[in-house]
C-alpha cells in the first residue's frame, strides 16, 4: 500500500513537515513517481512509529540519526546511556521532590504558627554565606562552595541569620546565606571538600522558639526595614520567652519561606535556654 504524503501525516498524526524532515534526516526514503509526487509505503509507517517513541523517551534527532546503519549491539549501547541518563534525572527529580515538600511543609508551619510561637529543636544545618548586609561577599574560595550549593546540590535553603551579638548591641545586620541539613549530607553524595571547606558554617542543633516574620517582598534589600520588621519581632517574642521561662541563646536564623508574592516572609529560628 503506498500513501501521500498528507494520507500518511494524518495516520501518524503529524504534520506533512515533519515528514519531510524526516526523510530530510535520512529515516525514509519516499518513491518519486513521474510529476516528482512522494508516495510512502506501508513499512514507513512502523519506521516513523519507531522514531516517535524514541523521541518520547527524551531520545534528540541527533542521538536517532547514530542509530541509522548500526548492528544491533550499537544500538542496544546507544539505548543503555539513555537508560543511565533518565537513571539520572529520576534521581535528580525525586531530591528536587523532597526539597518541594520541604518548602510546603515550611508554608504550612508558617500559616500554624501565625502571630503565635513554637518551642521544638531545629535542624542542624551547614551554610555559606553570600551577603553582609547589603554588601556581597566575593572571596575566591568562598565562591567553590558557593557555587557548588547553587547549582550541583538540589536540597539547598535560603537562610538569613542574625549574630547574637550584633542583636545585644542593637544591630541588625542580616547574614544571607545558602544552607543545607546536615541529615541530608551523605544522602545527596556531598563531597567532603565542600562540606568541610573553610568557609562552610555549622548551625548547631538546638532548642529554639519559632515565630513568623514578614515584611513586604519589595523592601527585601532594604536594611531599614528588615530592622524595623526584627525590633517588632523581639516585641512580640520577649513576652512568650518569659512566660515560659526562657531566654535568647545564640544566633539567630530565618529561614526563607516566601520571597516572590506580596510579602517576603521568614520562619524564625531563636536558640533559647531556661533561666538561670
Amino acid at each position: 500500500m503506498k500513501y501521500k504524503i498528507n494520507t500518511l501525516a494524518k495516520i501518524l498524526g503529524v504534520t506533512p513537515n515533519t515528514i519531510r524532515r524526516y526523510e530530510q534526516m535520512g529515516y525514509i526514503i519516499p518513491e518519486r513517481d513521474i510529476s516528482g509526487y512522494r508516495w510512502y509505503n506501508s513499512s514507513d509507517v512502523p519506521k516513523i512509529a519507531m522514531i516517535r517513541l524514541l523521541r518520547k523517551t527524551g531520545f534528540t534527532h541527533q542521538d536517532i540519526e547514530m542509530f541509522l546503519g548500526n548492528s544491533r549491539e550499537e544500538i542496544k549501547t546507544i539505548s543503555i546511556n539513555r537508560l543511565d541518563l533518565i537513571d539520572e534525572e529520576m534521581r535528580r527529580l525525586k531530591y528536587l521532590r523532597h526539597w518541594l515538600k520541604d518548602n510546603i511543609e515550611l508554608l504550612d508551619t508558617f500559616d500554624n504558627i501565625g502571630d503565635g510561637f513554637l518551642i521544638r529543636e531545629n535542624r542542624k544545618t551547614r551554610y555559606v554565606i553570600y551577603s553582609e548586609g547589603d554588601s556581597l561577599l566575593s572571596e575566591e574560595g568562598r565562591l567553590k562552595p558557593l557555587h557548588s550549593l547553587m547549582y550541583n546540590v538540589e536540597e539547598v535553603q535560603l537562610i538569613t541569620l542574625y549574630k547574637k551579638e550584633d542583636i545585644e548591641k542593637g544591630i541588625i545586620k542580616p547574614l544571607n546565606a545558602l544552607a543545607i541539613k546536615e541529615k541530608d549530607i551523605e544522602r545527596l553524595n556531598i563531597p567532603e571538600e565542600i562540606i568541610n571547606d573553610p568557609y562552610v558554617q555549622i548551625y548547631p542543633r538546638q532548642t529554639c522558639v519559632y515565630g513568623t516574620l514578614s515584611f513586604p517582598s519589595e523592601k527585601i534589600g532594604d536594611i531599614a526595614t528588615q530592622t524595623e520588621a526584627i525590633q517588632n519581632f523581639e516585641k512580640r517574642i520577649l513576652p512568650f520567652l518569659d512566660k515560659n521561662g526562657l531566654v535568647p541563646d545564640g544566633d539567630v536564623s530565618a529561614y526563607v519561606v516566601e520571597l516572590l508574592g506580596d510579602t517576603a516572609d521568614f520562619l524564625v529560628c531563636v536558640p533559647v535556654r531556661n533561666k538561670q
